[in-house]
């Protein structure tokens, strides 16, 4: 489970051992998200997350960073989803699967985004901004009493 935190600026680093291997020998190209679900309302949020570690096959581990003014405002329990993206290919004549009329661009100047890969799936936990602030513990006229009785 993560702990995540909003803030309206700064930045939050997070660790998770994919549940897929990455695409270890294109990550200079790739680009990486999480999506967060909140679980109440199902309200989508999308953060992008930037890579800071190298990762190997034997020590997996991914370490983001990514931008607390991003996450969600709002306090509560989230699913998320940590997705890999690889950079944009050039399209081969012959086998794409998009057609003429969806690319409305000259050939030679298509790209193809790539589906993104799911790297993890887990919970989180956001703090947002609707949670109160207390400042002050006591309040200087509290005269409570209480009574302990032995048996």
């Amino acid at each position: 489970m993560q702990s995540l935190q909003y803030a309206t600026s700064g930045t939050q680093t997070i660790a998770v051992w994919p549940d897929s291997d990455p695409s270890f020998s294109l990550l200079s190209s790739a680009s990486y998200d999480m999506v967060l679900v909140n679980d109440l309302g199902q309200q989508i949020t999308t953060v992008d997350l930037t890579l800071q570690n190298t990762p190997t096959s034997v020590t997996p581990r991914l370490v983001f960073s990514l931008n607390r003014s991003e996450l969600p405002s709002y306090t509560g329990n989230y699913t998320i989803t940590i997705r890999e993206a690889v950079g944009l290919y050039d399209l081969i004549w012959g086998t794409t699967d998009q057609t003429w009329s969806e690319i409305q661009a000259k050939w030679s100047d298509s790209k193809y985004g790539g589906l993104p890969t799911t790297l993890d799936t887990d919970r989180a936990w956001v703090s947002g901004s609707d949670v109160p602030s207390f400042t002050q513990y006591t309040s200087p006229d509290e005269t409570g009493a209480y009574n302990i009785y032995h048996g």
